[in-house]
């Protein structure tokens, strides 16, 4: 699948280093993920890779532009039987590549794929309060806000940021 912005594809086991490495240099700028660059590994990335294609509970994905990989997606089905219908979505567009379009295609081939597939009904995420842009993009693709997590995150001493849950129904 291509878009003017990216070419996006399965992500594979070895992209999991140039994942990680990813994830740590978005999360050095405190407030952008909740992880800290030191609680990102590349193993972790690489099990959540070989897990949800062998399991099939959920969907990982890459977008590349001119053969660099630009940023990552997956949706992960939660685990309990009641809530076996939602999924997961966490999604990092790669430091130089915001605003380029790179989130908007993943985001389209995620929904894409969560509107075919039977057992998803709802795609649910957690955002910082402070990223205007994500919050945007989620809105334009008709997620909505159904919650908030004040102070959530401490960035620093007496700096806090709220965490925004956001969902769209995609089921019946």
């Amino acid at each position: 699948m291509s878009s003017d912005a990216a070419s996006i594809r399965n992500a594979r086991p070895e992209d999991a280093p140039l994942l990680a490495a990813a994830e740590r240099a978005i999360a050095r700028v405190p407030g952008r993920l909740a992880s800290r660059p030191d609680e990102i590994d590349d193993d972790a990335v690489r099990r959540t890779i070989v897990d949800l294609e062998a399991r099939g509970r959920g969907i990982y994905l890459v977008a590349e532009r001119e053969g660099t990989i630009a940023g990552h997606a997956f949706l992960e089905a939660l685990s309990l039987a009641v809530t076996s219908h939602v999924v997961r979505l966490t999604i990092a567009v790669h430091e130089g590549h915001q605003g380029q379009g790179v989130g908007r295609a993943l985001m389209h081939e995620l929904l894409r794929w969560a509107r075919s597939n039977p057992r998803v009904e709802k795609v649910e995420l957690q955002v910082r309060s402070s990223n205007d842009r994500a919050i945007a993009l989620y809105r334009s693709l008709g997620f909505v806000e159904e919650g908030r997590k004040t102070r959530r995150l401490k960035i620093g001493p007496d700096a806090y940021l709220d965490d925004i849950y956001m969902a769209l129904w995609v089921g019946p």
